[in-house]
């Protein structure tokens, strides 16, 4: 039997964020699951009411061998992300928040219709990034990890009530320009050591962060390894006239910004006023205190509509509020 034969056959755990985009994903969710049954599949539907309602539904699914369809934005699917990553579910994305980067980076559909036939066709392995810290304990990222004025930026905007959609992180990058923070790097990749000061470091399996900001456009979840961008010190005025740049890559090349490649990567980043470390984020989401230890595990997640090969870099994407 083929795989496509294979995967029809299997009853899908719809999950959805039912919180997602000011509760717009919920609507969108229950549309999904009317699709998927007209394409004659079985679907259960979950709408789990907290993270651990999401793990529960993930870890049941997996362990019944179910295609996971997920409704809901890149911080939902980090969180599904951590009950398949290293294992052999195949999960279909219904891209449904504010930023959508995951399902940007792997070129996933945007509109309904053909998003759903997408998370339902046949699968391929891409990459993933896992997290570890000294005392063991490990989680997952699927499109960047980031510290820095990344991180506060991303803190600052999901606090923010308005604006809707990715203008929403632009605001938040303005606000933080205003007290911009420098730290301390402390990194060792693939036993090389960088350091010095620098105002953020992210760490990139796929391409954009920040709804649609293409911090590293080369970065590939099929590639074997992380693009790392380091932006070293600089004014405030000069991240000013980057960040419109970010959204098709045009800040490359910047005397201010590094970019290198690596599959392992020790990472500490402290505050040079504060001295104290700095917190981790992927896809969104708080993983944790520095220091971590960043390791690319190739084909670590099975992702179903794939087409290779992914999108050029620099290519901007359409945005819509």
């Amino acid at each position: 039997m083929d795989q496509a034969a294979e995967e029809s056959d299997k009853q899908i755990a719809l999950l959805t964020n039912k919180a997602a985009n000011r509760g717009r994903a919920e609507a969108k969710g229950h549309i999904v699951a009317e699709l998927l049954t007209s394409l004659g599949r079985h679907v259960d539907h979950v709408l789990p009411d907290d993270i651990q309602g999401t793990y529960r539904a993930v870890r049941e699914a997996v362990s019944e061998d179910r295609h996971i369809v997920a409704v809901g934005g890149d911080g939902f699917i980090h969180h599904v992300v951590q009950g398949c990553a290293e294992t052999s579910a195949t999960l279909g994305i219904i891209p449904a928040g504010t930023g959508n980067d995951f399902a940007f980076g792997l070129d996933l559909p945007q509109d309904l219709d053909n998003a759903v036939r997408s998370a339902v066709s046949p699968s391929q392995r891409v990459d993933i990034l896992k997290f570890e810290k000294p005392t063991g304990q490990k989680c997952y990222g699927a499109t960047i990890a980031t510290a820095g004025f990344s991180a506060t930026v991303n803190i600052r905007a999901d606090a923010m009530a308005w604006p809707r959609g990715p203008s929403r992180y632009t605001l938040a990058t303005l606000i933080e320009l205003l007290r911009l923070q420098r730290y301390e790097l402390q990194m060792v990749v693939d036993g090389v050591e960088v350091d010095g000061q620098c105002l953020m470091v992210a760490i990139a399996n796929t391409r954009a962060f920040g709804g649609g900001m293409q911090i590293a456009p080369d970065a590939s979840p099929t590639a074997g390894h992380a693009d790392i961008v380091v932006i070293r010190d600089t004014s405030a005025f000069n991240l000013l006239r980057m960040l419109p740049k970010t959204f098709k890559g045009g800040h490359i090349g910047h005397p201010a910004v590094e970019v290198r490649t690596g599959r392992v990567i020790q990472l500490e980043l402290l505050c040079t006023d504060r001295a104290k470390s700095g917190n981790l984020r992927s896809d969104g989401e708080n993983v944790g205190s520095l220091p971590q230890t960043v390791t690319v595990v190739p084909g670590g997640l099975r992702v179903a509509g794939i087409s290779p090969p992914l999108t050029v870099a620099g290519e901007a994407r359409e945005h819509t509020e």
